[in-house]
């Protein structure tokens, strides 16, 4: 009888170790697939200099502020931005960016590592007005 307890014993153990392996090969596959955070940039305080509003409900615009390192898709207009001012977020986004730009307020932005609104310039992800 000990015998057969023991097989049991082993077999449930490989099936926990198992079991364990495919959860953290989900895990890590599910994490290579996920957008990442890690690709996004920041500007610390500057200006906005330049606004840009093509058709498409997109906002461009330039900030004078200093940036880390670009995601690879916005790296050949690192002090640019882009805001989608046809979304409520953007809507939000877009009235803090031009209170800011109206009474001359230094911000910083943070993005969000992707250049899914217009191909060569970072989403902005949160604006800081710096009073």
């Amino acid at each position: 009888m000990n015998r057969n307890v023991r097989r049991i014993a082993k077999g449930r153990t490989n099936f926990i170790e198992n079991g364990l392996k495919i959860g953290l090969n989900i895990i890590a596959l599910a994490c290579s697939v996920m957008p990442s955070a890690g690709n996004a940039s920041s500007a610390g305080g500057g200006s906005i200099t330049q606004l840009q509003a093509p058709p498409n409900g997109a906002v461009i615009f330039v900030h004078s502020g200093t940036r880390t390192a670009p995601p690879a898709c916005g790296a050949g207009y690192g002090t640019r931005w882009v805001i989608d001012a046809s979304t409520l977020q953007g809507q939000s986004q877009l009235s803090v960016l031009l209170t800011a730009y109206s009474l001359h307020k230094s911000i910083s932005i943070q993005g969000t590592g992707a250049c899914d609104i217009w191909g060569d310039t970072e989403t902005v992800q949160i604006i800081l007005v710096h009073d």
